[in-house]
């Protein structure tokens, strides 16, 4: 195998989301490290070879999977006088320098000239920078700081000489509401993070009425054997939700083939099918009113972390259709506790789910179990969890599939987005 092709096997590629301060997705850092056996090697980087991060991402899509995202690459001095740093879209990435850097004059006449072809620059500060590093500041347009750090007056002496040259701040590591909304209070533009996917459970919280009827519907749906005459019965209570199903049947994606327009509910759920109707209805769970979806960050990471676990179900067991589509709704459902406000087990005691679905959620047991924990430790950037729970799986998954996978998904999740706004 040719070496750089072996070298693009190992990568291990995870991501962290950026939001703004509408809590909509704008960008992903993505993070290219050597896989768990390369890094282990004494003296190893501890990011990928340039060559090698761009060609994974021309080759694995990812440019076009995040065709509407700004893309934060971590780069150092030798990634930046690489040449093949140049095939990277300009229009499209961040190069992102840590104030830890040595910024002699070859890295800073490097930077100038990549700036004049396109390319945007991020300043990583974590609190010490060489004599040169004031010349960086004048060709930045974006400046990170991590949340436990950003305390007042490093953030205005920073924040006052970015913004005089139209520059905006990031809050990176932020893990908490609390601490966006601290951030947010000193000014900073951007928030760096899953802490919007960390459940805020409320003791003795009640849903609203609207999401009462979805769960009853899931239900039903979920139901061994499903009854489509109490289905119909339940949507004829939502009517906003029976809105939008004729909406969706009727909608090119998926009525534009039909002869006449579907007026009823049981017409309508025969041509949507019951698959797709119930991830339909589950993705709903995540909707917040008033804000498409492709804004909606939890949303976006449930359906990610959905399609994730059922495409790498479709490599570890290709012929389980059945265990590819309750591996989606695994991976869905596993966020529900951040959507609802409520426990997991609450959760299941209202909505009918298989029984191994069940335990995956409640017990991470069985092969939806593992699934679901590999993608866990995945979304976590977590290398050498993630290398443990792959050989538990076996020797049908390895980490060369989760790039491109991850991709394929994101491709997936966009398209969603686009077609729900």
């Amino acid at each position: 195998m040719d070496i750089q092709v072996e070298k693009l096997h190992q990568v291990f590629i995870g991501r962290h989301p950026i939001l703004d301060r509408r809590q909509a997705t704008v960008g992903y850092e993505l993070l290219f490290h050597p896989g768990p056996q390369e890094g282990a090697v004494a003296g190893m980087p501890k990011r990928a070879a340039a060559d090698v991060v761009c060609k994974a991402f021309a080759e694995l899509g990812l440019s076009s999977a995040l065709v509407s995202r700004q893309v934060f690459i971590n780069v150092d001095a030798d990634f930046l006088l690489d040449d093949s740093v140049e095939l990277l879209p300009p229009q499209q990435v961040v190069l992102e320098l840590d104030s830890g850097e040595t910024f002699a004059s070859p890295l800073l006449q490097r930077c100038r000239e990549l700036k004049t072809r396109g390319y945007a620059f991020c300043l990583h500060w974590s609190g010490e920078a060489d004599g040169e590093f004031s010349t960086l500041l004048d060709m930045l347009s974006y400046a990170k700081i991590d949340a436990d750090a950003a305390m007042p007056a490093t953030y205005k002496a920073l924040a006052a000489r970015l913004r005089s040259n139209g520059g905006r701040m990031i809050a990176a590591k932020v893990e908490t509401t609390e601490s966006m909304q601290q951030c947010a209070n000193l000014g900073f533009d951007f928030f760096q993070g899953t802490y919007f996917a960390k459940p805020v459970v409320i003791a003795g919280r009640k849903l609203d009425p609207s999401t009462q009827g979805l769960i009853r519907i899931i239900s039903l749906l979920g139901d061994e054997e499903v009854d489509f005459a109490r289905i119909e019965a339940a949507f004829k209570g939502e009517p906003a939700l029976l809105a939008n199903l004729l909406r969706l049947t009727n909608s090119v994606g998926v009525g534009g083939q039909l002869s006449s327009r579907i007026t009823s509910i049981r017409n309508a759920i025969a041509v949507v099918g019951q698959r797709q109707l119930l991830r339909w209805l589950q993705l709903l769970l995540f909707h917040r009113p008033g804000t498409p979806a492709g804004c909606n960050p939890l949303l976006q990471l449930a359906a990610l972390r959905g399609r994730l676990m059922e495409l790498a179900a479709e490599i570890v067991h290709p012929s389980r259709r059945d265990l590819q589509d309750l591996a989606f709704i695994t991976g869905l459902m596993s966020l529900m506790p951040a959507a609802l406000g409520l426990p997991m087990t609450e959760i299941l005691g209202q909505i009918a789910v298989a029984p191994d679905a069940r335990r995956a959620l409640s017990r991470r047991e069985g092969e939806l179990g593992r699934l679901l924990e590999l993608v866990e430790r995945y979304d976590e950037n977590d290398i050498d969890g993630t290398a443990d729970m792959l050989n538990r799986i076996g020797d049908r998954l390895v980490l060369n599939d989760l790039g491109s996978l991850l991709a394929d998904a994101i491709a997936w999740v966009q398209q969603l987005s686009a077609d729900g706004e």
